[in-house]
């Protein structure tokens, strides 16, 4: 199995300031383009999005607004 990296895996860029970080980040994205219309999504994956789907059909009020998602992830980072 492979090991996930971390960012803790490689302290020097842990370093960079925040536009290297993008940078390399953005760096890393366009070399991964090529390999990304090859991928396949999982049947697995498939159910999973089917079954979201399905459970928003239901009750669209379950579903978040961009502001609430906004509000969530920066609880996240606390």
């Amino acid at each position: 199995m492979i090991q996930a990296m971390k960012l803790a895996d490689f302290p020097e860029v842990n370093a960079l300031p925040v536009r290297e970080k993008l940078r390399l980040l953005d760096e890393l994205w366009l070399s991964m383009t090529p390999e990304l219309e090859s991928l396949e999504v999982s049947q697995e994956e498939k159910d999973l999005l089917d079954s979201r789907w399905t459970d928003f059909l239901k009750d669209p009020g379950s579903a978040l607004t961009l502001e609430q998602f906004r509000e969530r992830m920066k609880a996240l980072r606390r």
